[in-house]
């Protein structure tokens, strides 16, 4: 009885790493992938550090969203491309609050509005990451 339990304990581990992060996209999700990330990569060489140049970066980011947008979702993990898609949104939203706060001379604003982007920034990265793309997952 217990030689069966460490069987079955092994075989349910072996499934369990079989099923992990390191599965191969395929149909409808590699074929996302393949068109969001080429977005994401060229999007990483127009932004460069965070915050440096709000407005222009906002707009590199909005720019990206619109286009990942363009790209015809797949129903499979839907959620998370969903997910990655908000957060990019709202990276580029706080960036936007970022610069008009620096217009103003509001640096306490700014501040959280930046702090808001990175945490944004790195959602987005986390959610690709999930979904299985490469570029994306890269933090801004």
């Amino acid at each position: 009885m217990a030689r069966n339990v460490v069987v079955a304990l092994f075989v349910a581990l072996l499934v369990g790493a079989c099923g992990s992060g390191g599965d191969k996209l395929s149909g409808a999700k590699a074929s996302y992938v393949a068109q969001v990330d080429p977005i994401c990569r060229d999007l990483q060489g127009q932004v460069g550090d965070l915050g440096s140049d709000p407005g222009k970066q906002a707009a590199a980011i909005e720019g990206a969203v619109n286009k990942i947008k363009a790209v015809k979702k797949p129903s499979e993990d839907s959620e998370r491309a969903d997910l990655f898609i908000a957060s990019l949104t709202n990276t580029y939203l706080s960036l936007q609050d970022v610069d008009q706060s620096r217009q103003v001379n509001d640096s306490t604003r700014a501040a959280t509005a930046l702090t808001g982007a990175q945490a944004n920034a790195k959602k987005a990265a986390a959610a690709a990451k999930l979904y299985g793309m490469k570029d994306c997952a890269q933090p801004l």
